[in-house]
């Protein structure tokens, strides 16, 4: 052991030694090459395309509307695998977007999100019926329409308007806050009321997020 140890320094030294030993040749006079560090190995990282989201409702006073908060997790995380028992106002769902890879994730989501947003506003609900058609499991099809608004679409046919208050955020929000709003015991109720033409235009306010988001 003190042998393996005992010169510091000198292991490509001694191995080249070696090796022209069980070869019979000469050693070359030079020096044998200068040990190098390898360069570190970046890999890039993935974007996340999976969460699991967790939504609370609490009505205001006077039942004139509701504050919904969430929370998400990449489904990837450890957190992300564990559903949280549901209770009243709060609700645990899986989303994706529809570049989601994980075949097990795409067919069991509640929700899909549309990774980018329609070219023009009248794809967007032909995207939905499409996303609904192939996806038997998912509940409702969410995506950007431009300038902070988003249409959210549900199985049974309607579909909701949504704007966030700055424009900055995707169909994430949007889609999380419909979807809770739309579980029992809200649905029906308000903040869930539609009009005649079945949709509404929701106001996403967006506040710090911190951790996760």
């Amino acid at each position: 052991m003190e042998r393996a140890f005992s010169e510091p320094g000198r292991a490509l030294v001694r191995l080249r030694a070696v090796l022209y030993e069980l070869l019979r040749l000469p050693e070359p006079p030079s020096g044998p090459p200068r040990a190098r560090a390898l360069a570190p190995v970046r890999v890039p990282a993935e974007p996340v395309t999976s969460w699991r989201v967790r939504t609370r409702v609490e009505v205001r006073d006077g039942g004139s509307g509701a504050v919904v908060g969430m929370e998400r997790i990449p489904a990837a995380a450890p957190a992300g695998h564990r559903p949280e028992p549901e209770s009243p106002g709060f609700f645990d769902h899986l989303a994706c977007t529809d570049e989601e890879r994980d075949l097990r994730i795409a067919e069991s989501a509640s929700v899909v999100l549309r990774a980018a947003p329609v070219a023009a506003g009248a794809d967007a609900p032909r995207w939905i019926d499409a996303t609904l058609a192939a996806r038997p499991g998912c509940l409702a099809a969410a995506v950007a329409l431009g300038a902070g608004r988003h249409l959210v679409g549900l199985r049974d046919g309607r579909t909701v308007e949504a704007a966030t208050a700055d424009g900055a955020h995707g169909p994430e929000p949007a889609a999380a806050v419909v979807y809770a709003c739309l579980r029992p015991p809200w649905r029906g109720r308000r903040p869930c009321a539609w009009t005649r033409a079945r949709r509404r235009t929701w106001s996403c306010a967006s506040g710090r997020r911190t951790g996760r988001g």
